[in-house]
């Protein structure tokens, strides 16, 4: 009995055309001040890949695109929201559709 349990017909793709892909639905759902922090951080993914997506590198991020945590606060309103952004787009990132 053969059995393709184990071979995916889905090939690899390169983080950009990963994020192309999915711009779409990632940006669908977000104001101008969300798009603008998740175009950097994807930015940084396509650069250095998917360990800048991680949650522990977040502060890193905030103090390389606002200078400051206070900052990003005062621009999303709330930790909550910063993370509910950093969070959020990324289930659009790996969602790939039906083929």
């Amino acid at each position: 009995m053969c059995s393709n349990t184990f071979h995916s017909p889905t090939k690899p793709i390169s983080r950009a055309q990963r994020v192309t892909e999915s711009a779409e639905n990632i940006y669908g759902e977000l104001n101008a001040k969300q798009r603008e922090f998740v175009e950097f951080l994807l930015g940084k993914y396509i650069e250095s890949g998917v360990g800048e997506l991680d949650q522990e590198k977040l502060p890193d991020l905030l103090q390389l695109k606002y200078q400051a945590l206070p900052n990003a606060v005062a621009i999303f309103g709330s930790t909550d929201n910063i993370l509910s952004t950093f969070i959020g787009f990324q289930r659009h990132l790996y969602d790939r559709p039906a083929t």
